[in-house]
């Protein structure tokens, strides 16, 4: 380990902490506050200083060493009690003893990057939102993340910032952070209903455009029963090279935001039709069972261009493309002073799902990530957690098996074509990566202004070794 590897993992040790970049720091005093008299108008600021470290050793691979560091600043408040707004940053430099590649700003390269040697990278991220109430009508906006569904681990839909260590995945030139998009929208809310509608901007090529449109029913039914409908819409422009994709309807050439998506109440599906239909679209459905008291069963499910429902499990044609999540919760288990929660999901994504055969202008993909699982098409995932906490420690216990198969169909980028085989084999053997994860995960938080997290977990099967992972913070 060089000089530096080892002062990083030290520090690490020093500092901790576990905390999401999205939300803003838990339980974290306001230490720099403004507001008005009456306290009509306020402006809340914090700052945290993170640190973490990684060491990875599998099967093929070279051990290698990474450190992040990272000054995360926080900003949150109110113009009136109607007008909100909440906002962070963060400015990222990480060290690793692998080479790091040149990024050049295309959206397709993931998120983007500053190379300063073959060893060090800077990068920075921010997100951001406002919401104008005007009952029964709320005003969205903002650069920020899109998550729907009740998922614990993989969301299918819309997974908006959850980062997943995948072996597959890891590289020295991608960030593993997910990506916010610019979006507007609003929602209505009429008793136990609540409509949700976004209109968003995708990244895929420089200057190239990429749309996403996204609503959302939700009804709130008795017995804690919550049951979600949802469809989403996806085009842009063509960003492959010319002739280079040979399916008929493959040159999408200068297409340009859909207002029609835009109007409220419309079903996309129809309004496709209208427009030639050339366009992206999925349907989905979710639900979430509170009925017996701390217990939640849960579902999510995804129908992409399927022909029908009945044809869910037909593989003879490539187009019947599903995702589904499961999973039962039980929480608040107490046990003296202790409190136990558990989780058991499985997540089943068939071939192609994701993709679409126009192209990466078409994909459910921003920045080279899926707007959905990032477990990808034509893969699985068994994940199963009990975490114990007691005053300021939380542990988890964790087992999961993950299937992913690498053959045409099992990346987002992948393009069908008039040539390709019409049928869809689910997990093929011969090509298919398997491996389990066992491991545990410690975070400890005794004061507002000092955490710390460590975790590790063995790989067994296609992947054989241990990832050791260590992050820390001050915050103020």
């Amino acid at each position: 380990m060089q000089p530096w590897q080892k002062s990083a993992f030290a520090l690490s040790f020093i500092f901790g902490t576990a905390l999401a970049y999205s939300a803003h720091p838990v339980d974290m005093p306001h230490h720099i506050t403004f507001s008005d008299s009456a306290h009509d108008k306020e402006l809340h600021i914090n700052a945290q200083l993170m640190d973490s470290v990684a060491i990875t050793n599998l099967t093929n691979a070279k051990t290698h060493y990474d450190n992040s560091m990272s000054v995360r600043l926080f900003a949150s408040g109110k113009f009136t009690d109607k007008f909100l707004f909440d906002t962070r940053a963060k400015i990222s430099t990480d060290y690793t003893n692998r080479f790091i590649n040149f990024n050049m700003y295309n959206p397709d390269e993931g998120i983007p990057f500053n190379k300063q040697s073959e060893n060090k990278r800077t990068w920075d991220l921010f997100a951001a939102n406002v919401s104008y109430e005007l009952k029964p009508v709320k005003l969205l906006a903002g650069f920020d993340f899109l998550e729907w569904g009740p998922a614990r681990r993989n969301h299918v839909i819309l997974r908006g910032e959850r980062n997943i260590y995948r072996p597959w995945q890891d590289s020295s030139s991608r960030i593993p952070d997910a990506a916010p998009t610019p979006f507007f929208g609003y929602q209505f809310t009429l008793g136990p209903i609540e409509y949700t509608q976004y209109a968003a901007k995708l990244y895929e090529k420089k200057n190239l455009g990429k749309y996403f449109h996204a609503h959302r029913l939700n009804l709130k039914l008795p017995k804690d029963i919550t049951l979600g409908i949802s469809e989403t819409s996806l085009y842009g422009t063509t960003t492959e090279a010319a002739s280079s994709n040979p399916n008929p309807d493959g040159d999408s050439t200068g297409r340009e935001f859909e207002w029609a998506y835009a109007i409220p109440f419309i079903p996309f599906v129809f309004q496709e039709h209208l427009q030639g239909d050339q366009d992206n679209i999925s349907l989905a459905f979710d639900l979430s069972v509170k009925t017996i008291p701390n217990w939640e069963f849960y579902g999510e499910l995804l129908w992409d261009d399927m022909k029908s429902p009945t044809s869910m499990f037909d593989d003879s044609w490539w187009g019947n493309k599903w995702a589904a999540t499961v999973g039962v919760a039980r929480d608040k288990i107490e046990i003296g002073p202790v409190n136990l929660d558990w989780m058991f999901e499985y997540t089943h994504i068939e071939p192609w799902v994701y993709t679409h055969h126009k192209g990466g202008g078409y994909t459910y993909a921003s920045y080279a990530q899926s707007l959905g699982s990032d477990l990808g098409p034509n893969s699985q995932e068994l994940h199963t957690e009990l975490t114990a906490t007691y005053n300021f420690v939380k542990a988890t216990l964790f087992f999961g098996a993950v299937a992913k198969d690498t053959a045409f169909g099992g990346r987002i980028n992948d393009l069908h074509t008039p040539e390709s085989a019409m049928d869809k084999k689910f997990l093929y053997d011969e090509t298919t990566i398997r491996y389990k994860e066992l491991g545990f995960t410690v975070s400890v938080k005794p004061w507002h202004w000092f955490s710390f997290r460590t975790s590790y977990t063995r790989f067994f099967g296609d992947y054989e070794g241990y990832r050791a992972y260590a992050s820390g913070s001050v915050q103020w």
